[in-house]
């Protein structure tokens, strides 16, 4: 899978060598990395292969491929991390513990952070996480742009996975195809939001101003008998079909299989027994790890078509290994 990264070259880069550009812009590149990137033909400029002392110049369109297989974990101290950043859109790895917008108390959020961090004061959360979430999140750099990406996200041209671990292995559903070939489980059921606590509850059958929901999962590995009462541990990869407020957690939950850490919608004696060596924070385990952009990706999201990022779940809970 290419990770990439495009830049427009700034009127102050104007007459610069490209490889001069490219390390003021990514520092966490080596310039053997770059020159690396080069040879491999890797680097574009304008949609050609640029020589290896090639100046750049205002406006040019610069794009990079394959710099890393994936966005890895945020360090420790960082509340965010960027994983792709073009003028138009920016896609973030945000740790969990950071809400998406300020908070009562003036706290600033990821979007005031970014907008500070990165200069970028215009810039809009195409989509939201909660706290405790940690993942994958697209912003833009304006109000226009935004709702252009919301509308392709609606379209269903950005497809959303997340990871999970969850009590016990699931088996409901029935089996269907995703865009991708991949086989899931797909749950169904009625959604009632109840605004005031905060919380969702989930349905089989309808009720007056139910909304229905889409689950789609599939197991990605069974870590037997590995939780505190002898249970089994299930890693899910989770697709949403429809977006609703808490809908993994509650969804999950519903079926019999809370989400590990979910103060709201697990099971609470259970949850206390995961504290100390085996969770060290007190929080659900679901990372947004996929965001899988449709060929039909347009406008801002052009460069993304037929692309996937991805990354790594960075879970608290401490998973055994599998060969033991």
């Amino acid at each position: 899978m290419d990770h990439i990264y495009t830049f427009d070259v700034a009127p102050d880069e104007d007459g610069k060598s490209l490889v001069r550009v490219i390390l003021k812009r990514r520092p966490d590149l080596s310039g053997a990395k770059v020159f690396q990137t080069l040879r491999k033909r890797d680097i574009k400029v304008n949609g050609k292969r640029p020589r290896a002392d090639q100046a750049v110049f205002s406006g040019d369109h610069v794009t990079l491929y394959g710099l890393e297989a994936h966005a890895g974990r945020p360090s420790a101290p960082a509340l965010y991390q960027v994983v792709y950043r073009t003028e138009q859109v920016l896609v973030v790895n945000k740790q969990p513990g950071l809400a998406v917008n300020a908070g009562p108390d003036g706290a600033p959020g990821l979007l005031e952070q970014i907008q500070s961090d990165l200069n970028w004061p215009t810039a809009c959360l195409c989509h939201r996480l909660d706290r405790q979430t940690g993942g994958l999140l697209i912003l833009a750099a304006n109000p226009t742009l935004c709702q252009d990406i919301r509308h392709q996200m609606q379209q269903g041209h950005v497809v959303k996975r997340y990871a999970c671990l969850v009590r016990g292995v699931p088996d409901q559903g029935r089996t269907v195809r995703c865009h991708d070939g991949t086989r899931m489980l797909e749950i169904e059921g009625y959604l009632e939001k109840q605004a005031e606590k905060s919380i969702v509850y989930l349905h089989d059958q309808k009720q007056p101003g139910d909304l229905p929901v889409v689950t789609r999962y599939r197991i990605v590995r069974v870590f037997e008998k590995a939780g505190p009462d002898g249970s089994d541990v299930a890693w899910l990869e989770v697709e949403l079909v429809t977006g609703r407020t808490h809908q993994i957690r509650a969804h999950l939950a519903h079926i019999g299989h809370p989400l590990l850490g979910d103060g709201k919608y697990g099971r609470n004696t259970y949850n206390r027994s995961l504290q100390g060596a085996a969770i060290s924070r007190r929080r659900q385990q679901l990372w947004a790890a996929v965001l899988h952009f449709q060929p039909a990706c347009s406008g801002p999201l052009a460069d993304l078509a037929g692309r996937k990022i991805w990354i790594d779940p960075a879970f608290d809970w401490l998973l055994p290994d599998p060969d033991q």
